[in-house]
């Protein structure tokens, strides 16, 4: 697939602008509930057919092709929401689309069901990082613990960018396997906002490793990055301890053997 698929600029929207459409006023909700089922089916239909073509890079198969082929398949659906969506989030030629049409998606109430999760996954691998950072967020914010392996996947991507949304993907997600992975890039990732949103990530965790590890972090000189691990260590420990790391090793030492070990 890699082949059929082209490098976009950043989209001209934001990240809190994602969504690019909602069901027009005026459906049922009876109406909403069959296309989103045809969505389902139409996208367990182009799930397998992308899976598919992931083995083809070498083919002669050209962009427009695909695109002909997937019109012909969704032709009898045309102008239904969740299949327009589908669509975009499966545009070949336009890297754009895919992020908008799977962040469309992952914001309605049936985003997260097996087959868009599928869907998501796949596009984790895409050429394009800014499609693959998006497919991490789209992930994460199902809060399901199982997608954890594949966020941590993305925490380490060459792209700064994928590991951003990785690491945002995971302050929805509580799977203790995210503890060692996110305690490496708070420390040590090369870009502050990774750094963040590893820090809220660990707001899951009250065990001595992290508690150690944050209150080493009110050391650091960013001061949004201390911010976020005192609002953890408040939040986990039920202290207002100020925000430098003294008061919190002294803390520390009187009570660690009261914290767990796990993780």
């Amino acid at each position: 697939m890699n082949d059929l698929m082209k490098t976009a600029a950043w989209p001209n929207h934001t990240r809190g602008g994602f969504a690019i459409a909602t069901c027009p006023a005026g459906i049922s909700t009876t109406q909403r509930r069959a296309g989103a089922w045809r969505g389902v089916a139409t996208l367990c239909g182009l799930v397998l057919l992308s899976s598919a073509l992931a083995g083809c890079s070498g083919s002669s198969s050209k962009p427009q092709n695909l695109n002909t082929f997937v019109n012909s398949i969704l032709e009898h659906f045309k102008g239904k929401s969740p299949v327009a969506q589908t669509r975009r989030m499966f545009d070949t030629s336009d890297a754009d689309q895919r992020m908008a049409g799977m962040a469309w998606l992952a914001r309605q109430k049936y985003g997260h069901d097996k087959p868009y999760m599928r869907a998501y996954k796949l596009l984790t691998t895409d050429p394009n990082p800014l499609v693959r950072g998006e497919a991490m967020i789209a992930l994460g914010t199902s809060h399901q613990p199982a997608v954890a392996p594949t966020l941590l996947l993305g925490l380490q991507d060459k792209s700064k960018f994928v590991r951003l949304c990785a690491a945002m993907g995971l302050t929805y997600v509580n799977n203790p396997l995210a503890i060692g992975p996110l305690l490496k890039h708070l420390r040590h990732d090369p870009d502050m906002q990774v750094r963040i949103y590893c820090a809220q990530a660990l707001k899951y965790y009250k065990t001595r490793r992290v508690i150690r590890a944050l209150i080493a972090t009110l050391d650091d000189r960013n001061v949004a990055l201390v911010q976020f691990a005192w609002s953890d260590l408040t939040r986990q420990t039920g202290q207002k301890l100020p925000q430098h790391s003294g008061p919190w090793r002294v803390w520390f030492k009187a009570h660690q053997t009261t914290l767990p070990r796990a993780g």
